[in-house]
């Protein structure tokens, strides 16, 4: 059976983290599968239909199109191999970048599945915001989770189920925390590329706050840094110096980053995602809407702008409460687990 997934690789490690939990809840229900991937990296996919490099258009002609070299979906081929497209969550589940997959899904009559799909704003389910093909598939779709209720509203009147996102299935071990011993912070800059950088007003309060975090907490725990995107590398060793930060290319390795703590802090949705799948609490710094997604992963959410004693309320309140916050994590797993894998069997006996 071949499997293929709408995500990102090598761009967004969140991204990643949601088509783990994908993959484990597909296994699950249909064994052994060849997991394929519509690769949307934004340097990988354009959102044109050619992007032409500057300057090589006058030698080349307006026919030159840049090759397309990834271990993906391509443009050309035809997608006759599909038995199932999945849109893995993100906020990008539609739009120019999307376009060879929605007519292919048309063209040779793929199932599809659309597993916690988000946005950052509202929408209508209406031919302002969604293409023709676009509304036809998702007509048709076997399954659709939402994450977030905005999501679910706009897709009405489609039949829609509001889940926690899938990034919450991404591991499929868990370990019940006792007590906290490690914390893990995540660490982001107004100067990554867009869409991995924060706004510098965020920037600066997770500085602050995480500065006074050290101070207050750094002598009782032990307390690390982690970082999803490279360009945070650099700038880390002038904010931070002598401190851990840890990173990796492979979105995989983050389940063993991660899976080091015994609570996390910080500003990445899908960081708190994947240490929740594995029954460790986490604290959101919430910067944008897309943070409600944390809901579904029963964590606290600390607004940018809050005074720090509020952010030292919840750390000691986590660390006292750790153990129960552990086991409800892992509960809220199980029940998910089982909500998903439920509709995913009623849809596919259609």
């Amino acid at each position: 059976m071949n499997i293929v997934f709408s995500t990102t690789r090598q761009w967004n490690p969140g991204d990643e983290f949601i088509l783990m939990g994908c993959i484990n809840l597909l296994h699950e229900h249909f064994g052994d599968f060849n997991p394929i991937i519509y690769n949307r990296n934004p340097q990988t996919r354009r959102a044109r239909k050619y992007d032409i490099i500057k300057g090589i258009d006058k030698l080349a002609g307006k026919d030159f199109v840049e090759k397309f070299l990834d271990n993906s979906v391509k443009e050309r081929p035809p997608l006759d191999y599909a038995d199932l497209v999945v849109f893995a969550g993100s906020p990008e589940w539609r739009g120019r970048r999307m376009v060879k997959l929605y007519e292919s899904i048309l063209k040779f009559d793929i199932p599809t599945m659309f597993l916690g799909i988000g946005t950052s704003g509202p929408f209508s389910f209406d031919d302002t915001h969604f293409t023709s093909a676009e509304q036809d598939v998702f007509k048709r779709a076997r399954l659709i989770t939402t994450r977030d209720s905005t999501t679910q509203n706009g897709l009405q009147p489609l039949e829609t189920h509001q889940l926690p996102c899938p990034a919450l299935l991404s591991s499929r071990d868990e370990r019940t925390v006792k007590s906290v011993k490690r914390i893990g912070l995540m660490y982001g800059t107004d100067s990554a590329v867009a869409s991995n950088n924060v706004s510098s007003e965020t920037y600066r309060y997770m500085m602050k706050m995480y500065r006074q975090v050290l101070d207050e907490f750094g002598n009782e725990v032990e307390i690390e840094f982690v970082s999803h995107y490279i360009d945070e590398l650099s700038p880390f060793r002038r904010d931070f110096p002598g401190q851990i930060l840890r990173y990796s290319y492979d979105a995989k390795d983050y389940l063993d980053i991660y899976g080091r703590y015994d609570l996390v802090i910080g500003y990445r949705v899908h960081g708190i995602g994947i240490s929740a799948s594995m029954g460790i609490p986490g604290i959101m710094i919430s910067h944008d809407p897309r943070a409600a997604t944390v809901k579904g992963f029963k964590s606290e959410m600390i607004d940018v702008g809050t005074p720090y004693s509020r952010l030292r309320e919840s750390i000691q309140g986590a660390m006292q409460d750790i153990e129960n916050r552990s086991l409800g994590l892992q509960a809220h797993k199980t029940k998910t687990r089982a909500e998903y894998l439920n509709l995913i069997k009623a849809t596919s006996e259609r």
